[in-house]
């Protein structure tokens, strides 16, 4: 995370010089790229300062494993983020679990209700959903001047704020540094930890929702430096069910309102009574289903299967000149591995097919034999 006008960096040098408050500048160095000895990228956070990545970005990064995004929507008791819309489609478009946070400021109880005011306003014009993690991003210089029981205090009038509107689920992103000594943890808010060392590998903070563990990771086909996490629960996981509200459609013409992509299913019959499989049907579990952006794709791999699996339209190599286009996705846990697949739900442009079809076999971009 990032605040407004000042780098991360600068916190990072406070926390090796072990002088909190200060503005030590530390040395560049190369950043960080994928390693089996590394911790888990299963949380990268967004702000403004990520605004050049594309929807194509997002979709990489869940390829690369990230499971959820946590995406600043607000800072002090005015600032919105004006990615934040944008950044939220995107990370949804790509299946993503999406939450949110608002860099604070407030050193008074007054203070902090007003900006838990502001991140509500800012979070409902994007999305109607409250049940992401709402996170204050707890680490401006100025709280290392008060009291432990002053920003505790502080911190739990923010909260109440948030809950009296109905977000249930909050957490604390501080640097870990800073827990005991300058804000405290608890049941509410159990942690989003920031500790970067120089080579870091296993895990740490087990009792906290989170560990970030590098602030300039850089994965595979992406040219930015990320923020990058390791989850060590699943209360992160829950926030791709956000919908977006009608806010959102800045240009109400009707041009703009013809390019949303319809969520109309396709009924597809299946080809033949053999098609069913019972024991397929029954291996997955559905977690979330939710609308996306319309996205060109194209395959000859794998097949298209109804929500659950259980009917198998056909094999995709069977139409290997089609562009595909998405208008929903799907989460689903797989019994059997203990893990987690996504599918998009696509149409053709004419209609005529349709069906779910496993995220991993979709190539981004028209069909080059069209």
């Amino acid at each position: 995370m990032r605040k407004l006008q000042h780098s991360k960096l600068l916190l990072l040098g406070a926390v090796i010089a072990g002088v909190l408050g200060t503005t030590s500048v530390v040395t560049a160095h190369a950043s960080l790229t994928p390693s089996s000895s590394q911790p888990n990228t299963d949380m990268v956070d967004l702000s403004s300062w990520q605004s050049n990545l594309t929807s194509s970005d997002y979709h990489n990064l869940a390829q690369a494993g990230v499971k959820a995004v946590a995406i600043k929507a607000s800072e002090g008791t005015s600032y919105t983020s004006p990615v934040l819309a944008s950044q939220t489609s995107d990370a949804q478009g790509a299946g993503l679990a999406v939450n949110y946070y608002h860099f604070a400021h407030f050193t008074t109880v007054a203070e902090a209700q007003a900006e838990a005011q502001n991140f509500i306003n800012s979070v409902q014009a994007v999305t109607n959903s409250k049940n992401m993690v709402m996170v204050v991003d707890f680490e401006d210089s100025a709280f290392s001047g008060l009291s432990k029981s002053t920003n505790d205090a502080n911190l739990a009038a923010f909260d109440a704020v948030l809950n009296q509107a109905g977000y249930n689920k909050t957490d604390l992103y501080t640097m870990a540094s800073w827990v005991g000594k300058v804000i405290d943890t608890n049941d509410s808010n159990k942690g989003w930890l920031a500790q970067w060392p120089a080579n870091p590998s296993g895990s740490a903070y087990p009792s906290a929702n989170a560990w970030q563990w590098t602030s300039d990771y850089r994965f595979n086909g992406e040219n930015q430096d990320l923020d990058v996490s390791q989850l060590n629960n699943s209360y992160y996981l829950d926030g791709a069910t956000s919908t977006p509200t009608t806010s959102t459609t800045t240009d109400s013409s009707s041009s703009t309102k013809a390019s949303q992509p319809t969520t109309t299913l396709v009924k597809v019959p299946a080809p033949s009574t053999s098609s069913y499989s019972a024991s397929r049907s029954n291996s997955v579990k559905l977690v979330w289903r939710a609308s996306m952006k319309k996205h060109a794709y194209h395959t000859t791999a794998g097949a298209r299967y109804s929500k659950h699996l259980g009917i198998r339209y056909d094999y995709n190599k069977n139409l290997p000149n089609v562009t595909w286009y998405t208008n929903q996705h799907e989460k689903l846990y797989r019994k059997s591995k203990g893990d987690y697949i996504i599918y998009y739900h696509v149409n053709t442009a004419d209609g005529k097919h349709g069906g779910w079809i496993w995220r991993g076999y979709l190539k981004a971009g028209v069909n080059p034999a069209k």
